[in-house]
């Protein structure tokens, strides 16, 4: 059961900033749930792909399969993060482009150790679980960032 709210909760993210939940009146959804509320924001407020939120959904549970479903999930992360950065570089100049460099650095470094300060290793099959999507939020918030931070650039 635990497993399962995890992946329920995992699947369900959304960045903090952008939740549906307080941009709607409650007197237009006075019985929606929370979990309404997320099911119906829309595809590019969530915060990981529909591939990782139905590959969680088809894992049900298993921590093996939502491990697989996160290393997924991660690759195209990591992938489009690599990608979207080297376009944002390229158009600073160079106090803010070695800024930037810096600043990627340092979360790189906070993502990594938060990662292993999470991971209890008595903490059972949950444990690398939990570290991992801390992981993975951590990238995908900053491949957020790095995105914004593409689409807000002087042409």
């Amino acid at each position: 059961v635990a497993n399962q709210a995890f992946a329920a909760q995992a699947t369900t993210q959304q960045p903090a900033p952008q939740q549906p939940v307080a941009s709607q009146p409650a007197a237009e959804t006075p019985a929606a749930s929370n979990a309404d509320q997320q099911e119906s924001a829309p595809v590019a407020d969530s915060l990981f792909s529909q591939t990782y939120q139905a590959c969680m959904d088809e894992a049900a549970g298993t921590t093996t399969a939502m491990q697989d479903c996160m290393a997924a999930e991660q690759q195209r992360l990591e992938t489009r993060l690599l990608a979207q950065r080297n376009k944002v570089a390229a158009t600073l100049n160079p106090e803010r482009s070695k800024a930037f460099n810096e600043t990627l650095s340092a979360w790189d470094s906070l993502r990594k150790s938060g990662s292993t300060a999470m991971y209890d290793p008595d903490g059972g099959t949950l444990s690398p679980l939990i570290a991992s999507l801390w992981y993975l939020e951590q990238t995908a918030r900053m491949t957020h960032w790095v995105d914004g931070m593409l689409e807000n650039m002087d042409p």
